[in-house]
């Protein structure tokens, strides 16, 4: 059951790629070759599918940030900013740029990716602290990091603009970690 449940996930992310928030059930059923029944078997309805995938999307989010903790080839810095645009393998190839379609169509999905964004900075606090400690960067308010990486975040996430640039999510956010940790100094 839960690999159907996974498999269903997956072409959820698949179908948004490509359609954006046009897809429909048919299309996910067409992708997998199963009948929407056993789709609403798995999910009561595409709020409950929705829900599900933005928790499996996070799930392995955190997946990734402790791979990324216990990684002894990486230093204290290279840890918080690769821990602070953490992308999972799998999702790296999610269109992010199309989120802001989720914002008037599904409000509370929506608002449950940007809890998510908001939320679990415990790990990253924690390194900075470590990092402010040993003087390997400026000490600043660790609240202030947080609004100005979720304030770029969330405008990445809630308009269209980023789709209008030849960049995608993920080398927009590697840039902007780059900027917060290394400034715009030439």
């Amino acid at each position: 059951m839960e690999e159907t449940r996974q498999q269903i996930m997956d072409a959820v992310i698949d179908q948004f790629n490509e359609k954006g928030m046009k897809f429909t059930m048919d299309d996910i059923s067409r992708e997998l070759h199963i009948s929407k029944k056993t789709i609403y078997k798995e999910f009561d309805d595409k709020d409950e599918l929705f829900f599900a995938t933005v928790d499996y999307g996070f799930s392995a989010i955190k997946k990734k940030e402790a791979e990324i903790i216990a990684d002894e080839s990486l230093n204290l810095v290279d840890k918080i900013s690769r821990l602070i645009v953490c992308l999972p393998d799998n999702y790296k190839n999610i269109d992010f740029r199309r989120v802001y379609q989720l914002k008037d169509k599904y409000p509370k999905v929506y608002m449950k990716v940007a809890e998510r964004v908001e939320s679990d900075w415990g790990e990253t606090e924690k390194l900075l602290n470590q990092a402010m400690d040993q003087g390997l960067i400026k000490r600043v308010p660790i609240q202030l990091i947080k609004l100005m990486v979720e304030g770029a975040i969330e405008k990445f996430l809630s308009s269209e603009e980023l789709s209008h640039t030849e960049f995608s999510y993920e080398e927009s956010l590697n840039m902007m970690i780059d900027v917060i940790m290394n400034g715009i100094k030439a």
